[in-house]
């Protein structure tokens, strides 16, 4: 029987001798697997790293809000009490005065819409050297 015992111990433990070391042996390869399985469990997580690009893109729900409240907020310029005609001096001025406010988009379009092309040529000459001038000067 204690033959038996003895083989086991050797089969087991992997020592040739029967001098003590197998236990130790053990012991040391329950460390080591102990160890290794500590070592091998994921790290706890990280805190997270704010993502670099979160302000490049724009949301375009947010843009399109704010343009409908910027257009809504926005008085429309005083239109005239009657019909301006092509030609007419109440035209000019009105004319003029959208261009010196600095709207020369609009200042185009209603003349456009009056029928006065020789205006809306006037208008584009005037608003093309204004912008000639803002260039050659910078």
């Amino acid at each position: 029987m204690a033959l038996a015992v003895r083989r086991y111990q050797i089969r087991s433990c992997g020592v040739q001798d029967d001098d003590g070391k197998g236990p130790t042996m053990i012991l040391m390869t329950g460390f080591l697997i102990a160890s290794a399985l500590a070592s091998a469990a994921p790290p706890p997580p990280a805190a997270p790293v704010p993502d670099p690009y979160a302000g490049l893109f724009t949301r375009w729900t947010g843009a399109n809000e704010e343009a409908l409240r910027a257009e809504a907020s926005r008085a429309a310029p005083a239109a005239p009490a009657g019909p301006l005609r092509a030609g007419t001096p109440e035209l000019g001025a009105r004319v003029g005065e959208i261009v010196r406010a600095g709207d020369c988009e609009e200042g185009e379009r209603v003349a456009r819409a009056a029928g006065d092309f020789p205006l809306v040529d006037a208008v584009r000459a005037h608003c093309r050297s204004r912008a000639v001038q803002a260039v050659s000067q910078h």
